[in-house]
């Protein structure tokens, strides 16, 4: 008997080892894997598609203050979504938000974009650290991780005054079923409880359900952050240490909700798993638990917000990381003080291929740019505003060197008539521009970018109107580039802004783009000559010429 208990504990014993091993090797060739598809993608921009709704979700919630906050005209005028999605290499969902929200609010606190910065650096020289926290933040990379960010939503996370009469509900059954040794007939009268409880047990599956997201992702990110933060990472640890410790009792109660619990295909697992169940229902333990969670994740918002943004910020790092080990012409930018001068060498927009690379001295004037359209000047002041909101976010700018003052940055490109709300082009352009007037009376430095101003009214008033905005919004220290087609606005605006234009030219009856900002203002024209290219009739050719010569 006792040989045979051996060999059954024996047998037990292998039977452990064995399956532990064999977990522990198919974690390992999971990781392997996944290692491989890592550094096979390291340098080059995620192609995946992006949900909106859920990365801008954090951006949202976040009621830190920032010290600019880029609003939607200007997102959708330098579309900045096409380039996060140049710059977004990151490998989880949090760290997705979090570099989404750090381009849309960029900051004014240098030393803390160069901390960032070093940060940066120690993920592009430290190849297996960089490795290890990127494997550490996969399991976030789930689309379920999105709803992390759902929990800093004050208004979600609210007790109903009625669920105190849960708590009623089950002294009243313990006391029932304490009494029932003395008076057995109680047991009777638990059956209208007991179908009662099951009734609101799975009824309060409706309300749990709105965090089976959520409350499983939260529990791997404080996991996760413990990982991290025994790694030598060069980020602040102490106040992430302190947010881990101050959700250790969230943990603790996430275990017993069974929130994620994968269904048994064994029999016996199956009725164990339903007669606990049945308990939990009797007795509402999960329903009180679940409320004293949503109640105490309440008051820990701000550690939830703190391992957020720790996750993010390693995240963030390495995405910039692999931006910078692509093949990518870029340089850290260079802060001046509040002068009005930008300067930029060789400068690119990323999302162009073989984009031609120019370079603008700013000093103590703002900017006209001429030229017809497809000639570049539109892309370029894009550029402009695009590596200036870089620099204070990232630290990094396509550019051989820029040197800029802290800006915030608005601009009016893109304007777009609403049919719904019966507004016109020109009423729309007015409620644009209005907003960047009253930007340019605060006391900040401001970059503004403004392309073809008041193009929806008529010549005379459009001119008058933009030389005066333009004039208005040049004062003190602010930089405005601004495109046109107006001759007459680069000359009334001579002493204020400084000259500049694209030109293109025919060449074998074909339109010939060289993409190079020269100084001075335009003095080709070649509108009327693409009309003959075109193949309009000859007297619609000659009155133009006429008519254009005149004038």
């Amino acid at each position: 008997m006792n040989s045979t208990l051996l060999t059954y504990i024996l047998v037990a014993f292998f039977l452990i080892w064995f399956f532990t091993f064999l977990s522990y090797f198919i974690m390992k060739k999971k990781q392997q894997k996944l290692l491989v598809k890592l550094r096979a993608s390291w340098g080059t921009p995620d192609t995946a598609a992006r949900n909106y709704n859920l990365v801008e979700n954090f951006s949202s919630l976040n009621a830190a203050p920032a010290f600019h906050t880029l609003n939607s005209q200007t997102i959708a005028d330098i579309d900045l979504h096409n380039v996060f999605e140049f710059i977004d290499r990151c490998n989880c969902k949090p760290g997705q938000q979090y570099l989404y929200n750090k381009l849309i609010t960029p900051t004014d606190d240098i030393d803390a974009l160069k901390k960032f910065n070093e940060e940066v650096k120690f993920f592009s020289e430290h190849k297996k650290e960089r490795e290890e926290a990127q494997l550490l933040l996969a399991p976030l990379n789930q689309h379920d991780a999105y709803y992390i960010t759902n929990l800093l939503d004050s208004s979600l996370l609210q007790q109903p005054q009625w669920s105190v009469w849960y708590t009623v509900d089950t002294i009243a059954v313990i006391v029932m079923l304490l009494l029932s040794f003395k008076f057995p007939v109680l047991l009777i009268w638990l059956i209208a409880p007991l179908a009662l409880n099951i009734f609101l047990y799975f009824r309060n599956k409706n309300t749990t359900a709105g965090f089976n997201r959520s409350f499983p992702q939260l529990n791997s990110l404080v996991n996760i952050s413990k990982l991290l933060l025994k790694k030598e990472l060069p980020f602040e640890k102490e106040t992430a240490q302190k947010s881990v410790a101050g959700l250790r009792d969230f943990q603790r109660k996430f275990r017993l909700l069974g929130f994620g619990e994968k269904s048994q295909k064994d029999e016996i697992a199956q009725a164990l798993l339903f007669f606990l169940e049945l308990v939990k229902a009797f007795f509402l333990t999960e329903i009180h638990i679940f409320f004293n969670c949503i109640k105490q994740l309440k008051n820990k918002q701000q550690d939830i917000l703190c391992l957020f943004n720790y996750i993010g910020n390693i995240d963030a790092a390495i995405s910039t990381a692999s931006l910078r080990d692509g093949n990518t012409n870029y340089c850290t930018p260079t802060f001046a003080g509040n002068k009005k001068e930008l300067s930029v060498k060789n400068l690119y927009h990323p999302l162009i291929e073989n984009c031609v690379k120019n370079s603008i001295e700013i000093n103590n004037k703002s900017i006209l740019i001429t030229g017809s359209n497809m000639s570049g000047k539109s892309t370029f002041i894009r550029t402009v505003a695009i590596n200036a909101i870089l620099a204070q976010t990232i630290y990094t700018c396509f550019a051989d060197e820029f040197t800029t003052p802290v800006l915030k940055v608005f601009s009016s490109i893109r304007i777009t008539d609403d049919l719904m709300d019966a507004k016109s082009y020109y009423f729309e352009e007015v409620n644009v521009i209005g907003g960047l007037l009253r930007e340019a009376e605060t006391p900040f430095q401001h970059l503004f970018i403004l392309d073809e101003v008041f193009k929806g009214t008529n010549t005379i008033e459009r001119v008058a109107a933009a030389k005066a905005i333009l004039s208005y919004l040049n004062k003190n220290n602010n930089i405005v580039l601004v495109s046109t087609h107006d001759i007459e606005l680069a000359e009334l605006l001579i002493t204020e802004f400084d000259l500049y234009h694209f030109v293109e030219d025919i060449k074998s009856d074909q339109l010939v783009f060289d993409h190079q900002l020269k100084t001075g203002p335009l003095k080709t024209r070649n509108a009327i000559k693409l009309l003959a290219l075109s193949n309009y009739p000859p007297e619609i050719i000659a009155e133009a010429s006429s008519i254009a010569n005149k004038n």
